[in-house]
């Protein structure tokens, strides 16, 4: 997710510290990233394969998804008033 705003990386980076599924759910976006890649930078694809790569994108919005609110969540959590 190196597309992500500094601030947010810094969260991501700390929750990866703080909270097991948030790290699970990071370092499963960074698992999905790598066999996109490496199945990207092939030249020619089966049909199996473009298959598993369209269903390898959407895991890796949800978790994507997933990751954004829990740190949209803990901005809140941390600017709410005490």
């Amino acid at each position: 997710m190196t597309n992500m705003p500094p601030e947010d990386l810094k969260i991501a980076l700390q929750l990866c510290e703080s909270d097991d599924e948030f790290k699970e759910l990071w370092d499963k976006h960074q698992a999905l990233k790598e066999t996109l890649r490496r199945l990207q930078e092939k030249s020619r694809l089966t049909s199996e394969e473009e298959a598993e790569v369209k269903k390898l994108k959407l895991q890796k919005l949800v978790g994507k998804d997933k990751i954004a609110l829990k740190i949209a969540n803990y901005k809140l959590a941390v600017s709410a008033p005490v």
